[in-house]
């Protein structure tokens, strides 16, 4: 068994429980590439909640989701194909939670700010979202503060602070999760 699935099989539904993940909720799972963090999800949530899995497939990664769906017949799960643009084609205030794991350091300054506007508009009044703090201080250049300013900006409130071991890329590395909500806590 790999690190990964030893991963998924003991820690990772724990850890987005611990998290705030819940039964019923719906979940917008923001760049979910694979879907490691979309099937998780999928089965805390239950058949009383959804997934939104958002990714624009430029690398062919939404095949090994949809591979893994029909495999395991999933029926929470909704893809929603992209072309690279930042826009969610969700309701307003539709949202539970919108997750942000391990993708940030792929947008530019704008796109990021184009999100976190979209994560704001979509997150109902008590729900939270989850980023998955990778790649700072690398080429990607920014920093955690401007994260956070950046949400505040949007609306977004930084409530919660974990440390936990989460998958990133092919492993499974110590890593900071943030949760913002939409008001001061």
């Amino acid at each position: 068994m790999t690190r990964l699935q030893d991963w998924m099989d003991k820690e990772g539904e724990i850890i987005l429980r611990d998290i705030g993940i819940q039964k019923g909720q719906q979940i917008l799972d923001f760049g979910c590439g694979t879907g490691v963090y979309t099937v998780l999800a999928s089965m805390i949530v239950g058949s009383s909640g959804k997934i939104y899995a958002l990714d624009s497939d430029k690398e062919g990664l939404l095949g090994d989701l949809i591979s893994k769906i029909k495999k395991e017949k999933i029926k929470n799960i909704e893809i929603i194909k992209t072309s690279g643009e930042i826009e969610f084609p969700l309701s307003d205030e539709s949202m539970d939670v919108v997750l942000m794991y391990d993708v940030l350091h792929l947008l530019d300054d704008d796109e990021r700010n184009k999100l976190f506007k979209e994560a704001s508009r979509v997150l109902r009044k008590e729900g939270f979202v989850s980023y998955h703090a990778t790649h700072r201080g690398g080429s990607e250049h920014f920093k955690l503060e401007d994260i956070h300013n950046k949400m505040k900006t949007n609306g977004l409130y930084l409530n919660t602070e974990f440390k936990r071991p989460m998958f990133h890329w092919a492993w499974i590395e110590d890593s900071l999760i943030f949760n913002y909500s939409k008001e001061s806590i």
